[in-house]
């Protein structure tokens, strides 16, 4: 894994670190044996969580389209092969930048609570029954999936539409295999898939005792009614899934298991265009996704305090640099659970928050002697351990320097478990993403306060933290596009990713294989990836006050990469997963 060679020898990694690292990315592509570094691309490149998603960019890419056709055919097609993440039934964020009018936008196509829904919806005898906001019907909020999808390509596509949509038809027709990763997360999930009929039908199968059960590998999974949807959206648009039959059927499906979603929530919803959030690392401009994402803050908040350190510290991650990394993400996290929520009921100040003055204040607050409890700082909750979860991303940089990072999502796996009979759509539950009541975290170990409570016609805070990140001599062009799943752990893989890139001078595909480090204030515990520490940077921790967790992985990355010098794309689909990464030679 050699590392690029722009790079200068002042900033290349010591030799251990090379070595740790070298073993690191070899354990875990041997492990998952799907992902491996894409060779630098002269026109286009993506990078999406399944090998057919990939293979559908870059066909857009192909056809001449751009970056956009190639992220929207990407997640639409993720939508049939990876029912686990993501689906019609589900919401994201998205962020472009536009190489022609040198315009960078951000995308909210995030779910919103169904007008019926009440702060107190998921309390029974005063206390929170966490299945109700996760598992069934009152789970749901109104799906932004397809208007973000259509409108994202109706702003900014190139091909026709039914041109787009051609690969995802495709895929519900002619079915796709169960992976592992499948069959773990169904199985995962096996009691919820069982409740719903629909559901069982189409993602398990029936055994000889009559019950459904995970199918086995390889076994291929046919989804003609989603098919039909499909078809229905390539020629009408939106309108074919707000309205008409698909409206009904998802109204129909959803008050007959106790739900609140109703086909005027569906006829509301509208997605909406921000301002995005900017933000500048070591001379490199940074653009994310603004509020209701958090994760955008928590990534703009990170690199505008990491910037006070030297760079070769963090690249060898010194105890201090960790340090430092860790408390800063407890006082974003912090503010999170306090603060942030849906812009429309709770106005921040974010020019304060992204300002240098702001960045300089949290450092200051950290005592470089000692861990700060996160019991002292903001909400105190009991929290638990956060699960893994599951989201998806989608990375593309086209020839012309047109750039996406796309994340969608169900919220935890096959979402809500239910389907809107005869339409082959599975419903989130992303009404989860709220805090049920103060103080009480959600699936994730996610605590909130009364900011993200529940309200009708409300957005959930979310963690998705699609970025950009640009030329440092050239501030207009795209040099890293990077996102990821992974819950409460997005913004801290997308950091990881970014400072492996700057800090480190990492290539791409080494800097999503890195092993990860990760803090979200509750549970105040440091998790780690193996060998994402030394033993000796671990200790020194320890004494400070830090108490560790190792988790086996988390997060998805997928990020393309831009050479400064040659303008050749190099995109990198994690290791972790089932991935790829596709380009135009």
């Amino acid at each position: 894994m050699a590392l690029p060679p722009q790079l200068s020898e002042k900033n290349r990694w010591p030799r251990q670190s090379v070595t740790a690292l070298k073993i690191t990315c070899a354990l875990l592509v041997f492990t998952t044996a799907t992902a491996v570094a894409s060779p630098p691309y002269r026109q286009g490149a993506i990078a999406a969580a399944h090998p057919a998603a990939s293979a559908a960019g870059k066909a857009m890419l192909d056809k001449k389209g751009n970056a956009v056709d190639a992220a929207v055919a990407a997640a639409f097609v993720m939508a049939v092969v990876g029912p686990y993440h993501s689906g019609l039934g589900g919401g994201g964020f998205a962020v472009v930048h536009d190489a022609q009018t040198q315009n960078d936008t951000a995308f909210d196509f995030r779910e919103v609570a169904p007008s019926q829904a009440t702060a107190d919806m998921y309390l029974r005898n005063g206390k929170v029954e966490p299945a109700l906001a996760t598992d069934g019907a009152l789970a749901i909020a109104v799906p932004g999936a397809v208007a973000g999808y259509l409108g994202l390509h109706a702003k900014y596509g190139k091909l026709p539409r039914a041109t787009v949509l051609a690969p995802a038809i495709a895929a519900a027709t002619q079915g796709f295999r169960v992976t592992p990763k499948y069959a773990d997360l169904a199985t995962l999930r096996l009691g919820c898939l069982r409740t719903d009929a629909e559901a069982s039908r189409i993602f398990l199968q029936r055994g000889p005792d009559e019950t459904f059960h995970v199918p086995p590998l390889g076994t291929v999974l046919k989804q003609p009614e989603l098919a039909k949807t499909l078809r229905a959206l390539a020629t009408l648009g939106p309108r074919a899934f707000y309205a008409g039959r698909v409206a009904q059927a998802i109204e129909r499906s959803v008050k007959e298991k106790g739900g609140i979603l109703t086909r005027a929530d569906l006829k509301a919803y509208q997605p909406q265009w921000r301002a995005p959030l900017l933000g500048n690392y070591r001379g490199h401009r940074v653009v994310t996704m603004p509020p209701p994402s958090a994760g955008g803050l928590t990534v703009v908040q990170t690199l505008g305090v990491l910037e006070r350190v030297p760079s070769e510290a963090l690249a060898n991650r010194s105890p201090a640099a960790m340090h430092t990394f860790i408390e800063t993400l407890r006082r974003s996290y912090a503010y999170r659970a306090s603060t942030v929520a849906d812009p429309a009921f709770v106005s921040l100040p974010l020019e304060k928050l992204t300002s240098a003055e702001y960045f300089a204040d949290i450092a200051k607050r950290i005592d470089p002697k000692r861990a700060t409890p996160s019991s002292t700082l903001a909400v105190k909750p009991s929290a638990p351990e956060s699960p893994d979860k599951h989201t998806t991303h989608i990375s593309v940089v086209d020839a012309q320097g047109n750039a996406v990072a796309l994340t969608t999502t169900l919220n935890y796996y096959f979402g809500s478990c239910v389907m809107a009979k005869g339409t082959g759509v599975l419903l989130n539950d992303e009404m989860d993403d709220f805090a049920a009541q103060p103080g009480a975290p959600n699936i994730y170990g996610l605590v909130a306060g009364t900011a993200n409570g529940i309200a009708p016609g409300k957005i959930p805070v979310s963690s998705m933290s699609p970025t950009l990140v640009f030329q440092k001599d050239r501030p207009q062009e795209v040099m890293l596009a990077v996102g990821s799943p992974g819950g409460s752990t997005i913004p801290t893989t997308v950091l990881n990713v970014i400072t492996n890139v700057i800090d480190g001078q990492l290539d791409v595909q080494q800097a999503v294989a890195r092993a990860r480090i990760h803090h979200q204030y509750q549970p105040d515990v440091v998790q780690l990836e193996p060998m994402a520490l030394d033993e000796a940077t671990q200790n020194a921790l320890t004494a400070l006050g830090h108490t560790f967790k190792s988790v086996e992985k988390w997060g998805d990355a997928e990020a393309v990469l831009v050479h400064p010098t040659t303008g050749l794309k190099t995109a990198a689909s994690d290791p972790r997963n089932e991935g790829a990464a596709a380009g135009q030679e």
